[in-house]
């Protein structure tokens, strides 16, 4: 099983702010195993991965 990682608030805080600094409607993704995920609003899916497999024509 993986490890959990231990965020403090005011980690959480600074990477938000320092994402928005960059760009304001910038995505922050948080894992519980610690990965931390700034990505620019155009790359954000409205379908997941699973519904693009379910999309698929065989």
């Amino acid at each position: 099983m993986g490890r959990r990682a231990n965020f403090t608030e005011a980690q959480i805080k600074r990477a938000i702010r320092a994402a928005r600094e960059i760009d304001n409607r910038a995505i922050v993704e948080v894992t519980a195993e610690g990965t931390i995920r700034i990505l620019p609003e155009a790359l954000q899916k409205n379908r997941s991965d699973v519904d693009e497999w379910f999309g698929q024509d065989d």
